[in-house]
């Protein structure tokens, strides 16, 4: 409830808010959790980091002294010392404004100390959270601030996001479509139970669909499979064949004798009767690195018949470019949905990069700034940093 109440109430206070914060200290938390090259440190997709512009320019024109907080990648303060955090997640690529450096350089913020978060609230009479990537975490800059400052709000970014997830995902227009990739069953066996609730169609990819195949039988080489997960894989298939989920996985893939470049790289079909000792669909010592052509067909004629289609996950080890096709195959594939009608919802970094790198951002409906946290709200678990935020007075009794 309290994801709908910030969506549908605040409309009214955004003016009064933004009219009111003249000379006064406004800590801002955003995602600035952007990509960047790993050489040159330059970053590589802007999408976050324009998205919050408007929040920052707008308290900047009702004359606010703002403060921009966020974290950047996953420093280790316990085993990395200040300088080799510095070196490798400092925030110095996306500085604007007065922007503090990575929260996560702090350990107080991860663990939602209360000293870290007294001292955070110090730095400003007002808090705006407008970090919707982050607000499923429970963490000091996100939560326990909200106990030390005199006012806080959710900043226009989350309640965009909230209001377009509201809209969309909970009343889709028919067939609704999920792609899921990415690496990992143990990160989003939640939602793809949830999903397999309330969508039509769910296609997987990325490294977590070899678990699914493993469970089927399918040899997947030496690609890494989630040992404890291919018994849950297994229930979620017949979950998904009994409720009339049409659940496709890859039929051929790209392999490769290495992860980070290409190397004897070939497309094999996949199939449980391809697989006997001899003749192993993905030989030993080989690895999955992306789905295949025909995958690709595959997917892409799934989702032209959707109504509504979110996508999370890139489907192969999409920073190397020679393994990146089918997520580029399902980028455009989301893209042409969009002009032909769809409703289409992007989130996750890769994803996000994916369509902004092949210039199709402008045909998508919205591109979530959360990845995990979009996640989440589908799987409808309870988000800390919403429920903070809905604690919110009115402007007269300026607590939290």
């Amino acid at each position: 409830m309290y994801a709908y109440k910030l969506a549908s109430t605040r409309r009214a206070l955004e003016k009064t808010f933004f009219n009111s914060q003249q000379g006064k200290r406004v800590l801002l938390r955003a995602d600035l959790n952007v990509p960047t090259d790993s050489t040159t440190k330059v970053v590589t997709d802007k999408n976050r980091i324009t998205a919050v512009l408007p929040t920052i320019q707008a308290l900047q024109r009702a004359d606010a002294k703002v403060i921009v907080a966020s974290h950047f990648g996953r420093p280790d303060p316990k085993k990395q010392c200040w300088d080799e955090m510095v070196k490798a997640y400092s925030l110095a690529p996306v500085a604007e404004v007065c922007l503090l450096e990575n929260t996560r350089f702090h350990v107080g913020d991860s663990k939602n100390d209360p000293a870290f978060a007294a001292a955070f609230g110090k730095l400003a009479h007002v808090f705006v959270c407008d970090a919707f990537g982050v607000v499923h975490r429970d963490q000091g800059s996100i939560t326990g601030v909200t106990q030390h400052v005199e006012a806080c709000y959710p900043g226009p970014l989350i309640r965009h996001e909230l209001t377009y997830l509201s809209q969309y995902l909970e009343k889709p227009k028919r067939p609704l479509g999920v792609v899921m990739g990415g690496s990992k069953v143990a990160d989003k066996i939640g939602v793809l139970w949830a999903l397999i609730k309330k969508a039509d169609v769910l296609l997987i990819g990325g490294r977590m669909a070899f678990t699914f195949l493993a469970a089927k039988g399918v040899c997947v080489g030496a690609t890494q499979v989630e040992e404890a997960w291919l018994q849950p894989a297994l229930d979620m298939l017949a979950a998904a064949e009994a409720r009339g989920v049409k659940l496709l996985l890859p039929c051929d893939v790209l392999v490769s004798n290495s992860l980070e470049a290409p190397q004897k790289e070939h497309i094999v079909e996949l199939g449980v009767n391809c697989c006997v000792p001899e003749a192993p669909c993905v030989p030993a010592g080989q690895f999955g690195v992306d789905i295949g052509p025909g995958s690709n067909a595959l997917f892409t004629k799934a989702l032209a018949q959707c109504g509504t289609i979110f996508w999370n996950g890139p489907m192969g080890k999409f920073e190397v470019p020679a393994f990146a096709l089918g997520t580029q195959a399902v980028a455009r594939a989301v893209a042409d949905a969009t002009k032909s009608g769809a409703v289409t919802v992007v989130g996750g970094g890769d994803s996000m990069a994916a369509i902004s790198q092949m210039g199709l951002a402008r045909h998508v409906s919205h591109i979530s700034t959360g990845g995990g946290a979009s996640l989440e709200f589908i799987e409808g678990k309870g988000m800390p940093g919403l429920r903070a935020l809905a604690t919110v007075k009115p402007l007269d009794e300026p607590q939290c």
